[in-house]
Formats: C-alpha cells, sequence, structure tokens
C-alpha cells in the first residue's frame, strides 16, 4: 500500500467520502490531490485518480506495451533479422 499513499491527504474513508463526496471530487479534479486511496476498516477498496493522471498513465501503459511488442519482434531467431542495408537494398534505396 505504501506506493499507493506518498501523503496522508491522499487517504479517505468510505465514510468520509459518502459523507463529503462532492468536496473531496471538486479536490482531485482541481488536482489538490492527484488520486485518492478509499478505505474501508483501514483496508484499501479503490484508487480515485483525476483525469490528467489517468490518462497519462494509459499512455504509459500505451508506451510500455509498445516496447514489449518490438522487444518481442527483436527477440526472434537471427534468420529473422536483416542487417539495415539488406533492408535498404530491398526497399530500393
Amino acid at each position: 500500500m505504501a506506493a499507493l499513499i506518498e501523503r496522508s491527504d491522499q487517504l479517505v474513508s468510505l465514510t468520509d467520502l459518502t459523507r463529503r463526496g462532492s468536496g473531496i471530487f471538486d479536490k482531485v479534479a482541481s488536482a489538490k490531490n492527484d488520486r485518492l486511496v478509499v478505505l474501508r476498516k483501514a483496508e484499501p477498496i479503490a484508487v480515485v485518480l483525476n483525469i490528467a493522471s489517468f490518462e497519462a498513465m494509459l499512455n504509459e501503459m500505451e508506451q510500455l506495451r509498445t516496447e514489449v511488442m518490438a522487444l518481442h519482434r527483436m527477440g526472434g531467431s537471427s534468420n529473422d533479422r536483416i542487417t539495415h542495408s539488406e533492408l535498404q537494398q530491398s526497399l530500393g534505396f
């Protein structure tokens, strides 16, 4: 859970969220808190992210997927690989 929480103001109990929901969501939306960890009986049950943080996370995941696919493709047998000059020649350069 330590990775979820950088500051104590990122924690909110489910009871507080229910009682003060609008104000809590306003803080997240205005980026005062980039995320909140919702607790029930002192256990994390959910994370609320603002849109910018969520989009940044999605972008990073997409970049990582692309890198993994590229590494996977590069990891083929040596018979699957061609040199730069062979590529140029096959493309007519």
